[in-house]
């Protein structure tokens, strides 16, 4: 059998800030892949691709790789279509952006929210719709809380494996939840594979941060309805994801250049009111704004703002 193991960090035992303790957090999500691969191995499986999902795919350390273990960086260099994978397990994985996962977010920063027929889907589901359109069952998730609620929701006969939670008390010792990760895969390895695989039929929506973002990637090819792009399903999505990202990160920048100097223009006007005018004025929360999310809506409001606050104070002068 050919296993493919579809990993990521956030949901990784002991991984909780991968950005300030990078080296250690690579030893940690080595470590856990190890036992999914002795597990796998030890279940008979002759042929495992690992493929490290996390942004540029560099985390894993190559010290995994054998003759029967190969490994591969970011899903878009997964050979769906060449290779045939029996089966595919996914570990390490986190919760949807907005949920009370650890580190939650969905595919990038600037994605808020992906429905399937008006529910609200993470990376978990996402994948395995696309995995399941080619063919290839789900059998395990493991990962965090949230991203084992993911994936008990919509098929709850698959091997699920929770390693850690946001409301985790107490410590555990490494070695029982990696215990645990080896009875999971052997369990998993008992189910009946085809009621693993999901079905990808579904039309998905993406809904971003900066309401923006949609309006100004209908120029690029993308359907648009109600500042979300639409999709004809999770394969559709995954299939154009590389060019979405090219096209958003163009557009990123262009948004950022725009709030720098916005920013600037409403430093100069605010000088002009009253600091307890602007706090009551309600404007601060929209100044705070990340410059990535900052649209062209909330840059009226501002504005608008400003004028009335201005209008205020220059009838208390006249008064006066």
């Amino acid at each position: 059998m050919h296993a493919l193991i579809l990993a990521d960090i956030e949901g990784v035992l002991g991984v909780w800030d991968f950005e300030n303790d990078k080296e250690n957090s690579k030893i940690l999500y080595t470590r856990e892949i190890e036992v999914y691969i002795k597990s796998l191995i030890n279940n008979g499986v002759v042929k495992i691709t690992v493929c490290d999902s996390h942004n540029k795919g560099d985390m894993i350390l190559p010290s995994i790789i054998s003759n029967k273990v190969s490994l591969i960086s970011q899903a878009k260099n997964i050979s769906i279509n060449e290779v045939k994978y029996d089966f595919a397990i996914m570990v390490g994985y986190h919760g949807m952006g907005e949920s009370l996962g650890i580190m939650p977010h969905t595919m990038r920063f600037d994605f808020k929210r992906i429905y399937a027929g008006g529910i609200p889907i993470g990376e978990v589901e996402i994948y395995s719709r696309w995995l399941g359109f080619h063919g290839v069952p789900v059998i395990l998730v493991t990962g965090d809380r949230e991203a084992v609620y993911e994936a008990n929701c919509f098929n709850p006969y698959r091997t699920t494996c929770c390693v850690k939670s946001l409301f985790q008390n107490e410590h555990i010792r490494p070695q029982l939840i990696y215990d645990k990760l080896a009875s999971s895969v052997d369990a998993a390895m008992g189910l009946n594979m085809s009621k693993c695989l999901a079905r990808d039929n579904e039309e998905i929506s993406v809904e971003f941060y900066n309401a923006d973002m949609a309006t100004v990637l209908t120029s690029d090819g993308f359907v648009v309805s109600e500042n979300k792009l639409i999709f004809k399903s999770c394969t559709d999505f995954v299939n154009n994801l590389s060019y979405l990202v090219a096209k958003m990160n163009d557009t990123n920048l262009k948004i950022v250049q725009a709030n720098r100097l916005f920013i600037k223009k409403v430093r100069d006007l605010i000088k002009r009111i009253k600091k307890e005018d602007l706090i009551k004025s309600g404007i601060m929360p929209f100044l705070s704004k990340n410059m990535y999310f900052l649209d062209s809506a909330s840059r009226k409001e501002i504005l608008d703002t400003i004028s009335i606050c201005e209008a205020g104070a220059k009838e208390t002068t006249e008064i006066a």
